[in-house]
C-alpha cells in the first residue's frame, strides 16, 4: 500500500513537471510569436512616408493574428477625428463597418468610445460575456458592438512626441477570443510604434507643403524681381544710349561728368543684376569676369562708388597705395565692390569726424588691402561670426544706420571666389575696426609688360542693314536708339506697341528690328514670332532689348527666334555690333 502510494504520488509530481513545462514551454512560444509580431510591425511600418502604406502595414499587424478587426482614427489639424482606417479579414464586413461608423458620433461619457480614450489619454481593455451587450454604453456604442459582433475590445491612445495624434482599436468578435493583460501589452507596444510611424507621416507631409509653399514664395519671389529689374533697366538705357550720343556729338565737353556719369551706371547696373539673384550673392554663387587687375584702380573706383556714404564727413579717407602696380587676377567690378563695402561699413559705424584709413602693400606673392575706422568697434562676442548673412550689431545703432546684414557676407563672398581671405580685428566697442583682405598676386598684363597694346577689336559691320525698327514702350529708350542708328546711316522707325509695329510693315519693310520684350499689349516673344511668320520678313534680323535677364529670358528669346539677347543698358557698340549679319546668338 505504501508502495502504491509513493507510486501515485510520484505519476502525480511528474505530471505536474510536465504540465509546467508544456505552460512554459507555451508562454515561450507566444512570447517568441510577439517578438517576431513586433519585429515584423517595426520593419513594415519604417518602409514608407505615405500613410495610407503605414496604416496598410498597422492593420496587417494587428488583424488576424492579434485582433479580428482594426480601426484607427487620427486627430486632424483642427482636433477634429478623422476616420482612416477600418480593416477586417473580410473586405465586405470591412466596408460595412466603414459606412457605419463614417456617419456615427461616439460619446465621451461612455468608456472604451475614441472619444473617450482622447479625453482621458487611458487605455480600455474588456471582455464581454453577451455579444454586443455593454452596460451603460450609450446607445451608438451598443449598435456599434452589435454590428460587430463585439466580445473583447482593447483602446488605446495613439501617443507621439508627448502628443495624443489619435485612437487605434483592436476588436474581437468571430473568432470568439478574449485579451489577457499581455495581449493589452502587446496591443500597446504595436500602438506606440504606430504613433511613431504615423507621426513621422504627418512631419514629413508638413515638410512637403512648407517646401511646396517655399518654392511657391520663391517663384512669386523670382517673377517680382524679374519685373522688377525689367523696371529698373528700362530707364537705365536711354541714360546709357545718350550718353553715347552726347561723346559723338560733342566729345570734349563735360567729358569727366560724363565719365562719372557712365561709371555709375554700369555700377547700378551690376546692383540691379545682384538684386535679381540675392541669395546666390550672399551664398558665394557669383560669376566672375576676371582680368589682370591694378589694385590702385580698383580702390579709386571704390572712393567714387563709397561718395554718397563720405557725404558729409570731415575729412575724407586717407589713402596709401605704393606707386607701383599691384596686379590681381580678378573681377574689377567684384572687387570695387568690397572695397566699396568695406568703406562704407566703416562710415555707416563712424562719427563724421572718425579717420578712415586704406592701405595697399603687396609682397611676398599677395596683396594687402587694409581698411581702418576709429567707428563703434566689434563686440568680441560678435567678431567669430560678424561675416556671416544677416548678422547685425546693436539693433538700435543697426537700425538707425540702415542695413540688412548682408554687406560683409558678400564681401567675405567674392574673396573667397578670388582665392583670398577677408578678417575683422577690433579691440572693442569704442575702439574701432580693422578689415584686412589678402588676394594672391597676379601677373601683369601683356601691354603693361612692355609688349604692343593689341588694337581694339573693330565693330562688325552693319552697313547692309539700313532699314530697322525699334519697338520699345519706354519712348525715351526708343528715341535714344533711334537717333544713334541714325547717327551711322540707318533709317530707323519706332513703334511703343506690337500691333504698332506690325501695321508698319504696310509702309515699312525693316532689314532688322530690335525689339523690347515687356510691351503692353503682346510681349516681343510673341511679336518676333509674327515678324517670322511674315513673308515680308523672311530675312530679318532680331535683336532682343530688354530689362529681363534671367537665363530662362534667354532661352525663351533664342526659342521665339531672336538672334541677339541684350540686357538693357546695352553699351551702344554691342547693339551696333548686335546688328551685324555674322553675329551668333548671346546673351
Amino acid at each position: 500500500m505504501a508502495a502504491a502510494e509513493l507510486r501515485a504520488r510520484s505519476e502525480k509530481e511528474r505530471e505536474a513537471l510536465l504540465d509546467g513545462e508544456r505552460t512554459a514551454r507555451a508562454a515561450a512560444e507566444q512570447a517568441q510569436r510577439r517578438l517576431q509580431l513586433l519585429a515584423g510591425a517595426s520593419s513594415s511600418l519604417s518602409n514608407s512616408l505615405e500613410e495610407k502604406s503605414v496604416l496598410a502595414s498597422i492593420a496587417a499587424s494587428i488583424v488576424p493574428d492579434v485582433a479580428d478587426l482594426c480601426r484607427i482614427d487620427l486627430i486632424d489639424a483642427d482636433g477634429v477625428l478623422e476616420r482612416k482606417l477600418t480593416h477586417h479579414r473580410d473586405p465586405a464586413r470591412s466596408e460595412a463597418i466603414s459606412r457605419w461608423v463614417a456617419k456615427s458620433v461616439s460619446s465621451a461619457a461612455t468608456p472604451g468610445t475614441f472619444a473617450w480614450v482622447i479625453a482621458t489619454g487611458q487605455t480600455f481593455i474588456a471582455n464581454f460575456d453577451k455579444v454586443g451587450e455593454i452596460e451603460g454604453a450609450d446607445p451608438g456604442a451598443l449598435e456599434f458592438a452589435r454590428l460587430v459582433g463585439l466580445r473583447s475590445a482593447c483602446v488605446v491612445p495613439l501617443v507621439a512626441r508627448g502628443k495624443t495624434i489619435g485612437v487605434m482599436a483592436a476588436i474581437q468578435a468571430e473568432s470568439g477570443r478574449r485579451f489577457a493583460a499581455d495581449d493589452a501589452a502587446l496591443i500597446g507596444e504595436i500602438a506606440r510604434r504606430a504613433a511613431l510611424a504615423l507621426d513621422n507621416v504627418r512631419l514629413f507631409g508638413e515638410s512637403q507643403a512648407a517646401l511646396s509653399h517655399a518654392q511657391s514664395a520663391g517663384r512669386v519671389k523670382d517673377e517680382f524681381l524679374a519685373m522688377l529689374g525689367h523696371e529698373l533697366r528700362n530707364p537705365l538705357a536711354p541714360i546709357v544710349t545718350s550718353l553715347e550720343l552726347m561723346a559723338r556729338r560733342d566729345g570734349g565737353a563735360d567729358a569727366p561728368e560724363r565719365r562719372v556719369i557712365e561709371r555709375q551706371v554700369r555700377h547700378l547696373s551690376r546692383l540691379v543684376d545682384d538684386l535679381l539673384d540675392v541669395s546666390r550673392i550672399a551664398a558665394g554663387k557669383v560669376e566672375l569676369h576676371k582680368q589682370a587687375v591694378d589694385l590702385r584702380d580698383v580702390v579709386e573706383q571704390a572712393l567714387e562708388l563709397a561718395r554718397p556714404a563720405m557725404a558729409g564727413r570731415l575729412a575724407p579717407p586717407a589713402v596709401s597705395v605704393p606707386d607701383e602696380p599691384v596686379w590681381v587676377n580678378g573681377d574689377p567690378v567684384r572687387l570695387a565692390q568690397v572695397v566699396c563695402n568695406l568703406l562704407t561699413n566703416a562710415a555707416k559705424f563712424s562719427d563724421l569726424g572718425g579717420r578712415i584709413d586704406i592701405d595697399l602693400r603687396h609682397g611676398q606673392g599677395e596683396a594687402r588691402l587694409v581698411v581702418v575706422d576709429e567707428g563703434v568697434g566689434i563686440p568680441s562676442d560678435l567678431l567669430a561670426q560678424i561675416f556671416e548673412r544677416f548678422v547685425q550689431g546693436s539693433q538700435s545703432l543697426h537700425r538707425a544706420k540702415g542695413g540688412l546684414g548682408l554687406g560683409l557676407a558678400i564681401v567675405r563672398n567674392i574673396v573667397d571666389l578670388h582665392d583670398g581671405s577677408v578678417t575683422a580685428e577690433s579691440d572693442g566697442p569704442g575702439r574701432g575696426s580693422r578689415f584686412t583682405v589678402v588676394l594672391p598676386e597676379g601677373p601683369a598684363p601683356a601691354a603693361s609688360a612692355g609688349g604692343p597694346a593689341a588694337p581694339p577689336a573693330p565693330t562688325p559691320p552693319a552697313a547692309r542693314l539700313k532699314r530697322i525698327l525699334v519697338v520699345d514702350d519706354n519712348e525715351d529708350a526708343a528715341q535714344a536708339i533711334a537717333v544713334l542708328l541714325q547717327l551711322e546711316g540707318h533709317q530707323v522707325r519706332t513703334a511703343g506697341t506690337a500691333r504698332a509695329a506690325l501695321a508698319l510693315l504696310d509702309e515699312f519693310i525693316p532689314d532688322a528690328g530690335i525689339l523690347d520684350i515687356g510691351l503692353p499689349d503682346m510681349d516681343g516673344y510673341e511679336l518676333a514670332r509674327a515678324l517670322r511668320a511674315d513673308p515680308r520678313c523672311a530675312r530679318i534680323r532680331l535683336i532682343a532689348l530688354t530689362g529681363y535677364g534671367r537665363d530662362p529670358d534667354h532661352h525663351l528669346a533664342l526659342q521665339a527666334g531672336f538672334d541677339k539677347h541684350l540686357v538693357k543698358p546695352a553699351e551702344p557698340e554691342d547693339v551696333l555690333a548686335a546688328l551685324a549679319v555674322n553675329a551668333d546668338f548671346a546673351g
